[in-house]
């Protein structure tokens, strides 16, 4: 029974080309409806600054839906409520030392190419790389309370992607495109993020293929996971206090 019971555990349905997009599809299309409908519709209200309505839309509408929506859907496909056993689907893993050097390696990478691309490629072209709903940064004394409330968005956001992407989808995809997952699922997610802007687009385009890239080779969701939320929260407090701009 124990043995028959890790083949269950372990065993990862592929994915058909008519799931994948309907996988990436749907998070799209809401994604959609959260940046062009809710935020300017919050935004009109005048009741928060674009950054809190920015985290309520995306984040009620979009991110919380895609981590339960997650966890859900892994649970169903292996029969098991069990953390243990999700977290083993999810491929969400302790990092060896092998892991722990393509995790340093692959932060550092990403946080070169996008620096180069910021600095020298974006204003080549005249692109602010800042999207529309961080219309406040750097955050004045009238807004800085913005920080105190980011991090349950950060949240969703990290997990809400890392597990819906990296842990639900890529394992699955992973037998449907084989190598070239990293390509097809950098693509998918990167035309997710379009709601939100070109310019967000341009200037993201090194975490689109080097996070599936790296999770292919490893088979470690952990390592997106801690890479995503390194880049992203220091990406966030950096803008946030006028390090950068």
């Amino acid at each position: 029974m124990n043995i028959l019971k890790v083949i269950t555990v372990n065993k990862v349905k592929p994915l058909k080309w008519s799931e994948l997009v309907l996988l990436f599809g749907v998070p799209t299309i809401l994604n959609l409806l959260a940046c062009r409908v809710a935020i300017p519709f919050l935004v009109s209200k005048k009741i928060f600054p674009i950054e809190i309505s920015y985290f309520l839309s995306v984040g009620l509408l979009v991110l919380a839906p895609m981590f339960f929506g997650a966890i859900y859907l892994s649970s169903k496909e292996i029969n098991s409520s069990k953390l243990k056993d999700i977290l083993n689907r999810m491929r969400i893993k302790s990092l060896s030392k092998t892991d722990i050097v393509w995790t340093i390696g692959g932060f550092i990478f990403l946080s070169l190419f996008s620096f180069l691309i910021a600095n020298f490629l974006l204003p080549v072209f005249n692109v602010d790389a800042n999207p529309f709903f961080f219309r406040n940064m750097p955050l004045d004394e009238n807004h800085f309370w913005i920080i105190y409330v980011w991090p349950l968005f950060f949240f969703f956001n990290i997990f809400g992607e890392e597990l819906y992407w990296r842990g639900y989808i890529q394992p699955r995809q992973e037998l449907l495109n084989k190598k070239l997952t990293w390509l097809i699922h950098g693509v998918l997610w990167a035309f997710w993020h379009l709601p939100m802007g070109l310019n967000l687009i341009y200037s993201a385009v090194p975490i689109f293929f080097i996070l599936p890239g790296i999770v292919q080779i490893r088979k470690n969701t952990t390592i997106s996971i801690i890479i995503h939320f390194v880049f992203g929260a220091f990406g966030f407090l950096v803008l946030a206090l006028g390090l950068v701009h």
